[in-house]
């Protein structure tokens, strides 16, 4: 695409000029549509003179920028395959963009529930054991049943309310298109923790953790 795009030979004398010029005369062609006045030669069919270029182009289309380049008869085929090509490409770059924002939208609650789960000293089973019998926020052990499990609910995730152990003997319960996707994006997760904090209210009583020391020591203690 960068090399001759179909230049129109010059003329390699001026006798050749005249002798041209001549016959546009007798034949009453002697016009810009035939005669190139900056080349000095005469145009060939479907040809043009590119002022970029300072040549005749055969078959000219275009002068594209982004090549440097005219587009004619020799680079045509040359010059579709590539915009084809950038056609599939851009494609493709979109497709992978969205796969990679919808990856990002759980990695991101992974990551917030891992950074909350470290500032208290607590582990993922952990919360969603809530040490004893519920003692943990409802709302932080259906988000991080949701991270690890799928699903924010207890008896999907195989687990009792305690939080002890899967039940092997338990039925799968089967869900919907919507709600699977729902579940994979973490998105009943959102409205779980949004509903079991207005449930739990903003000013009600935490229970401690034993294990937690403040969340710079619990941060320090990750190493």
């Amino acid at each position: 695409m960068v090399e001759d795009p179909g230049y129109v030979p010059k003329l390699g004398s001026r006798n050749q000029q005249r002798s041209v010029i001549a016959e546009l005369f007798e034949s009453w062609k002697f016009d810009e549509e035939n005669f190139c006045v900056f080349c000095m030669i005469r145009k060939p069919l479907r040809s043009k003179h590119c002022r970029r270029c300072g040549r005749c182009v055969a078959k000219h289309d275009h002068h594209c920028p982004w090549i440097d380049n005219c587009v004619g008869a020799n680079n045509l085929r040359h010059f579709v395959l590539y915009i084809a090509c950038l056609g599939i490409g851009i494609t493709l770059f979109v497709l992978l963009t969205v796969s990679c924002s919808i990856q990002l939208v759980w990695i991101t609650m992974l990551c917030a529930v891992q950074l909350v789960q470290v500032s208290r000293n607590q582990t993922t089973y952990e919360n969603m054991r809530g040490h004893s019998i519920d003692r943990s926020y409802p709302s932080s052990r259906a988000l991080a049943s949701a991270m690890t499990a799928g699903t924010t609910s207890f008896d999907a995730a195989g687990l009792s309310a305690s939080g002890q152990g899967p039940n092997p003997h338990g039925r799968v319960r089967k869900h919907g298109c919507i709600q699977q996707w729902s579940s994979l994006l973490g998105v009943d997760a959102f409205f779980a923790t949004a509903r079991d904090g207005l449930r739990d209210g903003p000013r009600a009583a935490r229970p401690r953790n034993p294990f937690s020391r403040g969340i710079i020591t619990n941060l320090q203690a990750m190493e």
